[in-house]
């Protein structure tokens, strides 16, 4: 990074090593202007592109809620901050890569890794005109939903800041082990902390630390796991699911649910600005069973959508959506940002298709961010997915 002082104030000079006349400086007031070097190499390096990197500013200290609220838009960067981009991919991240390209209107291009292993198992790999992004904006969107993959995926990961790029950004929609970050008993081991360990010891690139984007991480307290050797963006994929509730004929009726007061905490004020009424779920214990219960909340004659920010086996899913048709609710949708679902345990759920909310779901919907679970439930009722293209587009463009 350099900084530059300007408009220094009264009676200061600037002197050449070689030439003794001194220049005469206005008197204004002090201000500090930091840029980037790669800001300084756009093609079009104009003076008024880069001063307009000022208007940033009152964005970034207007002081608002650390969770958040909207995702980033490219609408709102300014024009003089925004970038081309290359963007590399693993081969179950092709799909999700093409569409953010797309939506990048041209503004993000793909890069190309052959993929391949030796004979003993380990990885091969090479990517391909690697001269070619020297000086450019890279970035590589990773998938570890498989622990087998993950190896080769860091390989390449620690690879590219090393090649003269300008800047690198580590795109991970879903952080796996991030329902394992806590200590219960004496011997367990957060393996959240293990990967968070592991991705901030990706090294800089030219032009300084990495940029790790993660969507709706499973505890929040998990960004303080990163170093500060990479920059953590955290998303959500609640902004996708607002725009969708907007479109659906029966929006009038919607209430927002949550399995658990978590949940609730984590997601709540995202809703706040919409006005749906809201019901919260409860687990309690009863023996070596636990049951869920409705602590607040009416769903009578509502279509109830329960919100959550992953699924696995969907057991608490399942209970919830039996507890509120119980309840008389009129339907019953479900969002979830991360659909893991483990050993085809999407099979569960069942599709209401329009009779009601005993019949089952009458939407499931769920991001990307899992490419085997798109490729299962693709034109299979009741799922429907939002892509995260849009939202990855536009943070490929700070």
């Amino acid at each position: 990074m350099l900084a530059y002082r300007l408009q220094t104030p009264v009676g200061s000079r600037c002197r050449s090593m070689r030439h003794a006349a001194p220049v005469q400086v206005l008197p204004t007031a002090r201000k500090l202007l930091v840029l980037n070097v790669a800001t300084l190499q756009r093609s079009d390096n104009t003076l008024n592109n880069i001063m307009s990197a000022q208007s940033l500013v009152p964005a970034l200290s207007t002081g608002e809620d650390f969770r958040i609220s909207a995702n980033i838009e490219t609408a709102h960067i300014p024009v003089g901050l925004r970038k081309d981009c290359v963007l590399f991919y693993t081969p179950d991240t092709e799909e999700l890569a093409k569409k953010v390209s797309v939506q990048a209107g041209g503004a993000i291009t793909l890069g190309s890794i052959k993929w391949k292993k030796f004979a003993d198992g380990f990885p091969d790999l090479f990517v391909e005109n690697a001269t070619s992004i020297r000086n450019r904006h890279v970035a590589f969107l990773a998938s570890f939903t498989n622990p087998t993959v993950i190896f080769e995926q860091v390989s390449v990961i620690y690879a590219l800041p090393r090649l003269f790029v300008s800047s690198f950004t580590l795109v991970l929609p879903f952080f796996p082990t991030g329902t394992m970050e806590r200590v219960e008993t004496e011997g367990d081991i957060a393996t959240a902390n293990t990967l968070a360990r592991l991705l901030s010891n990706v090294p800089p690139s030219r032009g300084g630390p990495t940029s790790l984007v993660i969507f709706d991480i499973h505890a929040l307290q998990e960004r303080f796991y990163f170093g500060d050797a990479v920059l953590p963006l955290f998303e959500s994929g609640v902004p996708l699911l607002l725009e969708r509730l907007r479109q659906l004929p029966d929006k009038e009726s919607i209430t927002i649910a949550y399995p658990d007061e978590g949940a609730w905490k984590r997601f709540h004020y995202q809703f706040k600005s919409e006005g749906y009424p809201e019901v919260i779920c409860t687990k309690v214990r009863d023996g070596s069973k636990r049951i869920v219960r409705l602590k607040e909340g009416e769903p009578k004659d509502r279509h109830v959508v329960i919100v959550d920010d992953l699924v696995q086996s969907g057991g608490t899913l399942i209970e919830c959506h039996a507890l509120l048709a119980s309840l008389g609710a009129k339907h019953v949708s479900a969002f979830v940002t991360h659909g893991v679902f483990p050993n085809m345990s999407w099979v569960k759920f069942r599709a209401d298709l329009g009779v009601g909310a005993q019949d089952g779901f009458r939407y499931f919907w769920l991001t990307d961010s899992c490419s085997q679970t798109v490729r299962d439930v693709r034109n299979k009722a009741p799922f429907e997915v939002l892509s995260l293209a849009g939202p990855i587009a536009a943070a490929l463009q700070i």
